[in-house]
Order: C-alpha cells, then sequence, then structure tokens
C-alpha cells in the first residue's frame, strides 16, 4: 500500500460501538489515512481489509499493547450504560478504568494524540454518577501528561445503533422539543448525530496539534465533511 504524504495511522478502540464504527468507515475512505489498528478482543468486520491491522487483546490488557507500528493518532470510543455494564461498578471499570490504562499507554508510548469521546455536562462533582465518571477521566486525562488531547463533549447521541436503548430513545425525543426553545442556555442540549460526531473526530485529526481541544455539541454539530 502507498501511503500519501502526511498520512496518518490511527489506533481505533471501540469500534464495535456506533460511533467508532462509523469513524472506521470514514478513515476507510480517505486517503490521510494510511492504516487503521483496530484494537479488539475478537476480530470484527474489517479484519480482511487491506488497511486494518487488527490487534486482539483483552480489555483489561489495554496497557499492555506492544508490537505496533508508529501510531498518529488514538480514537478512544469505549463506552457503555449501567444497564447493559450491569451495575456501576462494571460501568466505571469501562468508561474510567480502560480509558484511563489507555492514556498510561499513550504517555509511555510516543504521545500519539488522544481523541476521546467524554458527554457535554460531564463533572467529577457531579451528583448524576454517569456525568461524575466522565468528569473524573477528563480530569484525570488532563493531569497525566499527555502532549495532544481533544475531547469530545456530544450531548445525548441519536442515530444509527446496532443495539436499542429505550431511555436514549426517549432522551432524544425530549431534548429534540426542548432544542426548539430559542434560548441560548438548551441549545447545547440539542441530540447530537453519531455520524456528526464521527466526522468532527476525523476532521480534527486532519488539525494542528493544540495540547488541548475540547468541543461541544454545537461545535461539533457544525463541523464540514472537507477530506
Amino acid at each position: 500500500m502507498t501511503k500519501k504524504l502526511n498520512a496518518r495511522i490511527a489506533l481505533v478502540v471501540g469500534s464495535t460501538g456506533a460511533t467508532g464504527a462509523q469513524l472506521i468507515k470514514r478513515m476507510l475512505a480517505s486517503d490521510h489515512v494510511a492504516q487503521i489498528v483496530i484494537v479488539h478482543y475478537r476480530p470484527t468486520q474489517w479484519a480482511t481489509h487491506p488497511k486494518v491491522i487488527e490487534y486482539q487483546i483483552k480489555p483489561d490488557e489495554l496497557g499492555q499493547i506492544t508490537g505496533l507500528p508508529y501510531i498518529d493518532e488514538v480514537f478512544c470510543c469505549l463506552g457503555t450504560t449501567i444497564g447493559k455494564a450491569g451495575s456501576k461498578d462494571a460501568f466505571r471499570k469501562v468508561d474510567h478504568d480502560y480509558v484511563i490504562a489507555l492514556a498510561q499507554w499513550i504517555v509511555a508510548n510516543h504521545q500519539p494524540r488522544l481523541h476521546l469521546i467524554s458527554a457535554y455536562g460531564a463533572n467529577a462533582q457531579s451528583r448524576a454518577f454517569y456525568m461524575r465518571v466522565k468528569g473524573e477521566v477528563e480530569a484525570s486525562l488532563k493531569t497525566m501528561g499527555l502532549a495532544s488531547l481533544v475531547i469530545y463533549q456530544p450531548s445525548l447521541l441519536h442515530g444509527e445503533r446496532d443495539e436499542f436503548r429505550p431511555a436514549e430513545r426517549i432522551g432524544f425525543y425530549a431534548l429534540s422539543v426542548l432544542a426548539a426553545i430559542p434560548l441560548q442556555a438548551i441549545r447545547w442540549y440539542r441530540p447530537t448525530r453519531i455520524s456528526a460526531l464521527a466526522e468532527a473526530m476525523f476532521q480534527h485529526s486532519l488539525k494542528e496539534r493544540k495540547a488541548l481541544t475540547v468541543l461541544k455539541p454545537d461545535e461539533i454539530a457544525v463541523v464540514e465533511k472537507t477530506g
């Protein structure tokens, strides 16, 4: 495979989720990405694609990844729900512990840029468990010595999913009604399309590195497809 000048090599964790899957499809179609390393515990639908390298590892071993090519961008698309995980502790393990382990690997391995999907309203002091965990992750990452970090804070995600999430469906309709009210404070809560989030992640991987970038819902929504 001929690599385009300045084409990226990307690593994706959370490739089978809705956003991760859309992001991979976007990168497979772009000359700006030379190779995609998919880290997962079992083979994925992209296993035979010539642009893809699959690295199979248990989630608990994310910090032990070895033998990879030089990675430019790391996309962390990990995320679950308390209902799917089965408990708050299990949820925290996925959305907090695995993310921190991945960040520790980045710090120890030539500092590729980290792209993290968080949530709008993330706050380490929040009374809401979900938002508190997201906020704790953000706070930890900012103190770990990462060379470049991009945090995406979408509102409630909507779009094509392989799984049905009733609570998200109800929330989508509720937020859609609120978003129609012309108030500045409410605009942040407009539902975020999964396709828009994936596109924003792709586009920001092509931009010049900054130490820290945080994208709110409306900033995610306006990213134009250019690459």
